[in-house]
C-alpha cells in the first residue's frame, strides 16, 4: 500500500467497527463492475486495483496500455500518479455517478481521515471524556494545593472571561509556561490543545501544541447526538457561545486557534459528513470581518460542501457589536 501514500497526501485508518468487519473491495460486485465499465483498463495487482483515472485524459494517451489511479482492496482510499488526483473511494464513486447508497454508507463507516503528521497520534488509545474530566480536576486540585496564591490569579482570570461556572467541564486546568500562571486547554481525546497565558508575556498570549492537529472541543465527538457544528477561532469564543448564546442549540463547538476553517471543514466532511445532513456555522472574529476574509471563507466553505456533500449547509455569522464572540457573546448572521 505505500504507493498510495507516495505524495503524502491521505492515511486512513480504519474505526473499531470496520476493524471488526475487514474491507475487500473486490467482494464488493457493483463497485467492481462500476469501475470496469468507467474504465476501458481494469486490473488487479497485489493490494491495488488499476484504472484509468476518471479525473484526466488518461485513457486517451497515445497507446494508452495501463491505468495510473490506483484504488485499495482493503482500504476505501485512491491515488492517480499522472494527476495527482487522490481521496476516498466515496468520492471517487460518487464522482463517476454511483448511486448505490447503501454501498456508499458502508464504505464510508471505514473512512477515518487524518493527515499525515497526524497518523501515528491517530493511533493512540483515546481515553473516555469521563476519564479525562477526572485528571482535569486533579490537576486542579493539585495546582490550587501548591500554588494557592497563582491559582487564584488562574480562577480569577476564568471568571472574568466565562463566570463562574465548573472548569473542569471544559476541560480547563491551570499551569506554569515560561514561569508563567496559564491555563490549559485540553480535548475530549485527551490532547492539551492550546496553552492560554494569564499573566503578562510581552506580546504572546496564546501558545499552541505543535504535536496535536490544533482544534479544542470539550464534547465527545459523537455526530449523531448534534444537528449542526460551531467553528470560532479560539477557545473563550464557543466555550461564551455555548454557554450564553441561545442562538445555536444541539451543537457541537470546535475552536481553531487559528483562521484553519477549510481545512477543519475539508476533514469534518471527509470523516464524517460524507452523507449526512447538518448545518456548518463559522464564526468570524472583527479582523476578519473588517478584511473582508470572511467572504473568502464562505465562498471556498460552500464549495467544499458542494464538491463532498451538497446536502450540508453553511452559514455565516458575525459579531453583532465590535467585540469579538470571546468578549461578547452576541452574533447576527451574515446575508
Amino acid at each position: 500500500m505505500h504507493k498510495l501514500y507516495r505524495n503524502n497526501i491521505f492515511i486512513i485508518v480504519f474505526s473499531k467497527k470496520a476493524a471488526k468487519n475487514m474491507l475487500d473491495i473486490t467482494k464488493i460486485p457493483e463497485i467492481v463492475n462500476h469501475l470496469k465499465n468507467t474504465s476501458n483498463y481494469y486490473k488487479e495487482s497485489g493490494g491495488e486495483i488499476i484504472i484509468f483515472c476518471p479525473y484526466c485524459d488518461d485513457a486517451s494517451r497515445p497507446k494508452a496500455s495501463h491505468g495510473h489511479m490506483y484504488i485499495s482492496k482493503t482500504m476505501p482510499v485512491f491515488n492517480c500518479f499522472r494527476c495527482s488526483s487522490s481521496g476516498n473511494l466515496v468520492r471517487l464513486l460518487i464522482d463517476t455517478n454511483f448511486t448505490d447508497e447503501d454501498i456508499l454508507k458502508y464504505l464510508s463507516s471505514f473512512i477515518r481521515y487524518k493527515n499525515v503528521k497526524d497518523y501515528y497520534r491517530s493511533k493512540k488509545k483515546i481515553a473516555k471524556l469521563k476519564q479525562i474530566q477526572e485528571t482535569v480536576i486533579l490537576k486542579n486540585l493539585e495546582f490550587e494545593k501548591q500554588y494557592k496564591n497563582k491559582f487564584e490569579i488562574y480562577r480569577q482570570y476564568l471568571i472574568q472571561r466565562l463566570g463562574n461556572i465548573d472548569f473542569t467541564k471544559f476541560l480547563i486546568s491551570p499551569t506554569f509556561f515560561n514561569q508563567k500562571t496559564s491555563c490549559t486547554f485540553t480535548n475530549s481525546e485527551n490532547e492539551d490543545i492550546v496553552l492560554r497565558l494569564i499573566e503578562p508575556y510581552k506580546d504572546l498570549r496564546y501558545h499552541l501544541n505543535p504535536d496535536t492537529s490544533g482544534k479544542y472541543f470539550f464534547q465527545e465527538i459523537d455526530f449523531e447526538k448534534y444537528s449542526s457544528i460551531v467553528l470560532a477561532e479560539g477557545p473563550f469564543d464557543i466555550l461564551n457561545l455555548y454557554l450564553y448564546n441561545i442562538d445555536f442549540k444541539n451543537c457541537f463547538y470546535i475552536a481553531l486557534n487559528g483562521k484553519k476553517y477549510l481545512n477543519t471543514i475539508e476533514s469534518l466532511l471527509i470523516e464524517h459528513f460524507l452523507l449526512k445532513e447538518i448545518e456548518i456555522n463559522l464564526i468570524f472574529d472583527m479582523d476578519v470581518i473588517q478584511k473582508n476574509q470572511y467572504k473568502m471563507y464562505l465562498y471556498r466553505s460552500k464549495l467544499l460542501t458542494k464538491q463532498y456533500n451538497p446536502n450540508i449547509l453553511i452559514k455565516g455569522w458575525k459579531p453583532l457589536i465590535k467585540k469579538d464572540t470571546g468578549d461578547f457573546p452576541a452574533i447576527t448572521e451574515i446575508s
